[in-house]
């Protein structure tokens, strides 16, 4: 393999991070605003701790696909199981924010209640873009297993 290009795999990890990088700047959740209803409440994404740490790792994902370029020999952790370590912690970290966004907070502690948003938030289109990204980013970690594999048999 040239370490100097990237391959099928790296293409499709780079364009889902794009997309989840993309997604964490966009609007995540919004209750209100619509004819009838009361005043809008929304959020964007990165205003969360759990989708700035995907941002975080999409951006290091960037980083890792871009390192076969910097380097004229394999660099070691250019390796599979990075990309799929950096996936895994993504996906953790995106279901613990759909869980988070199931329920709010409406009175501050030890008077806790919480309520239901309208699921699936339908005015959140972050939330959609970024399941787009991580499938996307899994079909790249997938490509990049087989590319290895291809090449060591």
């Amino acid at each position: 393999m040239n370490y100097t290009s990237a391959t099928r795999g790296h293409w499709l990890v780079a364009i889902g991070a794009i997309v989840i990088v993309g997604s964490t700047m966009l609007q995540w959740w919004q209750i209100g605003g619509g004819p009838g209803e009361l005043a809008q409440t929304s959020g964007i994404g990165i205003a969360d701790g759990r989708v700035f740490l995907m941002f975080l790792l999409s951006v290091a994902s960037l980083l890792l696909v871009t390192l076969p370029f910097a380097s004229e020999k394999p660099v070691p952790i250019d390796h599979p199981v990075s990309y799929l370590a950096l996936f895994a912690t993504m996906l953790i970290a995106y279901f613990w924010r759909l869980v988070g966004l199931a329920q709010i907070q409406l009175k501050p502690w030890p008077v806790v209640q919480t309520q239901l948003l309208p699921w699936p938030p339908q005015r959140g289109v972050g939330l959609w873009l970024a399941a787009v990204g991580l499938v996307v980013f899994a079909r790249g970690v997938f490509e990049v297993f087989e590319e290895r594999r291809r090449r060591l048999y």
